[in-house]
């Protein structure tokens, strides 16, 4: 492929089960963006069809909507009779997937800031009323060194008045309790696949692992996860209880506002890695600028 409507296509940055990505030229805007190509086949196949193609186009409804720093813009989508496909920023860095093996595992205090620039990209998602529903390392990109980008909104529930609804979208591994048992879902589900990301970029295992569905579900509903510390002991005994009640079976154990998780982690940061305390000003950083204002810092 040469040309994907008005972008000349520079290369193929990879493919997945239902797209394959193109690093392509905007000219008309003098910027390199990536163009996600949906396969035809998935929106005639009689089972799915149907399922992919309301993915695609709730991606594609949100082009020019999300704004936010740590969120992938969508320019421009086109739905045509023989090309589907969604022009997004593109972000050179690959995604968080890399990090999450014991072998290449981050420094403690990277993946928590991070993680804290998700929650506030998701926390402002959810001001918008959209939860994300698909939260997992390869959903995340990165550039530099902690700089994050969340994407793939196919699996986004958008709702203008805030309802629930009940969906088996998403990745098993990452789905909350209440995902898994297709109940109805609020932000709080995005929350706990939140808390299994940075247990998997702390440990580089997931909390729950079976050879099938039926016992991973079985887990993830009745069985509580071992804390991070039980794999890798230099983590805190703050950073457990962080991971654990992020990810709490129970919506009242779990934290019920972004916020909170938030909070927890700039403090956690900036308690155990900056050595500051409470009165001290965050010196040269502006990594919780977002936050620096609220009262509880000052």
């Amino acid at each position: 492929m040469t040309q994907i409507g008005k972008y000349p296509v520079l290369r193929k940055l990879g493919e997945g089960g239902t797209s394959e990505v193109y690093l392509c030229n905007d000219p008309f805007n003098a910027r390199d963006v990536a163009i996600k190509v949906a396969f035809q086949e998935q929106f005639h196949d009689p089972d799915s069809g149907r399922r992919y193609r309301k993915l695609f186009l709730t991606e594609a409804s949100l082009a020019g909507k999300l704004h936010h720093p740590h969120i992938c813009k969508i320019y421009d989508a086109v739905a045509e009779e023989k090309l589907n496909y969604i022009v997004m920023e593109y972000v050179d860095g690959g995604t968080l997937d890399k990090f999450c093996r014991p072998e290449t595992l981050l420094p403690i205090e990277r993946s928590i800031e991070m993680v804290f620039k998700c929650t506030r990209a998701l926390h402002y998602a959810q001001t918008l009323g959209i939860i994300h529903r698909d939260i997992k390392p390869a959903n995340i990109l990165h550039t530099g060194e902690t700089e994050v980008k969340i994407t793939d909104f196919g699996a986004a529930l958008i709702s203008s008045s805030f309802t629930t609804q009940v969906s088996a979208i998403g990745s098993p591994a990452f789905m909350s309790p209440e995902q898994v048992k297709e109940q109805a879902l609020d932000h709080q589900t995005d929350i706990y696949s939140m808390g299994v990301v940075l247990y998997n970029l702390l440990t580089g295992r997931l909390p729950f692992r079976a050879t099938n569905n039926f016992t991973l579900i079985y887990q993830i509903t009745n069985v509580e996860a071992e804390p991070p510390s039980a794999f890798r002991p230099e983590i805190p005994a703050g950073l457990d209880a962080l991971v654990l009640r992020a990810m709490a079976k129970d919506l009242g154990a779990r934290y019920r506002h972004w916020e909170e998780f938030s909070l927890d982690l700039a403090e956690l940061f900036r308690a155990r890695y900056q050595r500051g305390t409470k009165d001290e000003p965050f010196a040269d950083t502006d990594k919780f600028a977002t936050l620096r204002k609220l009262p509880f810092f000052q």
